[in-house]
């Protein structure tokens, strides 16, 4: 009966997280077929065909994130944990970054997010995965090395992130957008629970869970994507090679039936490649140096199997009928200026929504009190930070319709980030730039990614300048905002404390010896 409960309430997630968006696209669609069609023009109208295919792509989703999220706990972190725990009591270590290093290559390669997002791009997916698989690899090896070194995480986010935007500008601007989304997308469904459980494994073997060893890595591995992205933009343009002139928005096929199992057999033999490599590899592993008791062994293949049938049928059907459908949505709402305020109404609450429905937001902030011993409640780091990702949506649309770079964006941000890292707890730190990663989640690559794309396509504009761009805004957010309430935190803390010195210390406290002149009889 427990485990029903468990497989219930992993559904409940799902159907939240999809939930909102599902109601926004239904209003949608009956607004322009029923009340002010003539007000859209034809080619952004959702035909009944279309409407219902997302219908069914919805279900699927709803039921493939369910079974997803149930597998990946029961496999994908346990196997980041066991890997990471038994790494660190090796003496050899080239074998230990060897190890993380191939780890970082396999987990990227199985990320959905990052699928959906190199599908979206319009150059060779293949290239795309593989060289941020690379860059992911390299960097879970440096966040390795940091634990084993005791080195100061926070230097490796200003010495890292100096060099991205030293880097940025020796490419292509059109780039520039697509780089910084490489970033937040690689932290995806899968990437994020194997890296949590492997961070836990590191701190457990050498710092104690609650140590900074047990934070940065999920953060860290989000700027090795940005910088191998911008070593493909610099090798494309050395080569003469560059992004397509347009941008082709995702569209529905004309047959329903054959779109949804051409979709299905795709993503079978596209997940089969993804996540088969990790599982192959964790059994070699496992026989070789942990030799697991085979109920453990069943139980991750178990897992593994469920994550498989839920990731097919997620991006299967983000394929025929979420991004499609979101495409429509945001062009419908960019074919005029006069729709911008209620773009940016819609986009704030897809924002909100998702995060609030995202379960692995709910770990991270449930980590943050945990480690802040209380100080910082959760709900106030969820509400804080649903409408910070709210806000960072809103302000994608406005810079597609106002058509500026977004390093105004970045780079204030990041200035802002790392001026209050210095003022805070290097955990908290370390949580901020992670919860950058996690906050970007399966619905921000699947449908808002794809609806800002449909409203700046709709502009008119050059989508890969002033489209994409949006999880880079979702990932940076969380790094002040959460710092942010750190730095509160630290103030309410010395104001508890310094009222709690004024009502224990006496007015002669300095004194050595107290005289009660006011009892003293005389003579």
């Amino acid at each position: 009966m427990t485990k029903v409960r468990y497989w219930l309430s992993k559904g409940r997630e799902s159907l939240f997280s999809t939930l909102p968006i599902a109601i926004v696209v239904i209003i949608f669609f009956l607004f322009q077929k029923f009340a002010f069609s003539t007000a859209f023009q034809p080619q952004f109208l959702i035909s009944d065909s279309e409407f219902f295919t997302f219908l069914i792509a919805t279900a699927s989703v709803v039921v493939g994130m369910g079974l997803f999220s149930v597998g990946t706990e029961q496999s994908m972190t346990d196997i980041g944990q066991i890997i990471g725990g038994s790494l660190m009591q090796k003496k050899n270590l080239f074998f230990v970054l060897a190890m993380t290093f191939i780890l970082g290559v396999l987990v990227t390669i199985a990320e959905p997010d990052l699928a959906v997002l190199s599908g979206q791009i319009g150059i060779n997916s293949i290239v795309i995965i593989v060289t941020i698989g690379l860059g992911v690899g390299l960097f879970l090896v440096v966040g390795v090395s940091r634990v084993f070194s005791k080195k100061n995480l926070n230097m490796f986010f200003l010495a890292f992130y100096g060099l991205v935007f030293m880097l940025a500008y020796v490419i292509n601007p059109r780039f520039l957008p697509i780089c910084f989304d490489a970033g937040g997308v690689t932290t995806g469904p899968v990437t994020v629970p194997f890296l949590l459980g492997f961070g836990v494994g590191l701190a457990a073997s050498h710092g104690g869970k609650n140590s900074e060893d047990a934070f940065g890595l999920t953060a860290l591995c989000s700027v090795g994507p940005i910088i191998a992205v911008i070593i493909i933009a610099w090798i494309m343009k050395l080569t003469g090679n560059d992004l397509p002139n347009t941008y082709t928005p995702a569209v529905f096929g004309t047959d329903m039936g054959q779109n949804i199992a051409h979709g299905l057999i795709e993503s079978s033999k596209n997940v089969a490649l993804s996540i088969g490599p990790i599982l192959i590899f964790f059994l070699i592993y496992d026989r070789i140096f942990v030799k697991l008791p085979g109920k453990t062994i069943f139980r991750i293949v178990n897992g593994m199997i469920v994550t498989y049938i839920g990731l097919v049928l997620f991006l299967s059907a983000v394929q025929y009928g979420f991004l499609p459908i979101a495409s429509k949505v945001g062009q419908g709402f960019g074919s005029d200026g006069k729709f911008l305020p209620l773009a940016l109404i819609i986009g704030t609450l897809f924002g909100v929504f998702g995060v609030l429905a995202e379960p692995a937001v709910h770990v991270l902030v449930q980590q943050i009190e945990d480690v802040t011993e209380g100080n910082i409640k959760k709900i106030h780091v969820l509400i804080t930070l649903a409408v910070s990702i709210g806000v960072a949506v809103a302000l994608t649309l406005i810079r597609a319709y106002f058509q500026f770079d977004i390093m105004y964006y970045l780079i204030p941000g990041y200035i802002i980030a790392f001026a209050l890292s210095f003022f805070v707890s290097p955990i908290t730190t370390a949580s901020a730039f992670d919860s950058g990663g996690v906050a970007s989640g399966p619905m921000t690559s699947t449908f808002i990614l794809p609806y800002c794309l449909g409203f700046s396509f709709a502009r008119g504009q050059d989508v890969y300048l002033y489209g994409f761009g949006l999880v880079a805004l979702v990932a940076m957010m969380p790094l002040v905002v959460l710092q942010g309430l750190g730095v509160v935190d630290i103030i309410h803390r010395n104001i508890r404390l310094s009222q709690a010195r004024k009502r224990i210390v006496e007015p002669n406290d300095a004194q050595v010896i107290h005289f009660d002149f006011e009892n003293v009889e005389v003579a």
